[in-house]
């Protein structure tokens, strides 16, 4: 189990405020902030609607395999 930091939540609120035209959840934002934290550079998700939007803190890029 990977937990969700307090930097986590700080992430997270910063990336749903960011997104706010753009219907972010407190889910997408915690996987994000999580895969950002882990240096993930690939997402599994159906969810290509919101995390194709999202765009990662640098040197970070996300990959959404099929």
């Amino acid at each position: 189990m990977i937990t969700l930091a307090a930097q986590g939540i700080d992430r997270m609120v910063e990336l749903v405020e960011k997104c706010a035209g753009f219907p972010l959840g407190a889910v997408d934002a915690s996987v994000v902030a999580v895969a950002e934290r882990l240096g993930a550079d690939a997402i599994a998700t159906l969810d290509r609607r919101h995390f194709g939007v999202v765009r990662p803190v640098a040197p970070f890029s996300f990959t959404l395999p099929p």
